[in-house]
């Protein structure tokens, strides 16, 4: 065999095997192998990979404790929340929250407010001095399709015009839509309002994954 054949059929050999491994490719093209996850499976984005847990990286009880402060200011100057120290309208946990609209100051909801007009009253928050979502996380993870599950954890916590400071569970939360017609979209309801018992599922986690 002379040099130019030696070096010509090694060439041959490795054609015929590029060859063969598209043809497979091709033959096997729109296949998916045992096991292997749909892409409408695969999570796109969500915000769980942003931003870390609040109750995990946070101190919940420092903001216990800020809490309780705010209430007793907040009933000293009759719920009116431009009278007290500005301090207490935000929580440094507040940074990790899964909202980026509550990373910043305020992050504490003062919904019954004395000088606010009537059109931005919500009637049925009357007996609610305040409340936040720092600690509620509904991990949102979006699919390909238009489709999203949420996977709730954590808590939103309410303090009480009655003194009293709670630590709702997520999945205990409920909506409802306020009297006041100004008031548009649904609202969130916690246990202990009147309107509780005849508010729907929170339609946040109308999606949840099951556990």
């Amino acid at each position: 065999m002379n040099r130019t054949k030696r070096l010509a059929l090694p060439l041959v050999v490795g054609l015929v095997a590029v060859a063969i491994v598209g043809w497979n490719l091709h033959r096997n093209q729109g296949q998916m192998p045992t096991g292997a996850v749909r892409p409408d499976e695969v999570p796109l984005k969500g915000f769980e990979a942003k931003t870390l847990d609040a109750a995990q990286a946070g101190d919940p009880e420092e903001s216990m404790r800020r809490l309780r402060q705010l209430l007793d200011a907040l009933r000293a100057h009759n719920w009116d929340s431009g009278k007290v120290p500005r301090s207490l309208l935000t929580l440094p946990d507040g940074k990790y929250a899964e909202d980026p609209d509550s990373r910043d100051y305020p992050n504490i909801a003062i919904p019954s407010q004395p000088n606010r007009p009537q059109s931005q009253q919500v009637p049925e928050y009357e007996p609610i001095a305040f409340y936040t979502d720092i600690y509620a996380r509904y991990n949102r993870s979006y699919y390909k399709g238009d489709r999203s599950l949420s996977h709730p954890t954590g808590y939103v916590i309410v303090g009480w015009k009655d003194g009293r400071i709670e630590k709702v569970p997520l999945m205990q939360i409920r909506s409802f839509v306020s009297r006041n017609p100004s008031i548009r979209g649904e609202l969130d309801c916690f246990p202990g309002m009147a309107e509780y018992a005849a508010a729907k599922p929170n339609f946040m986690v109308s999606d949840a994954a099951k556990p």
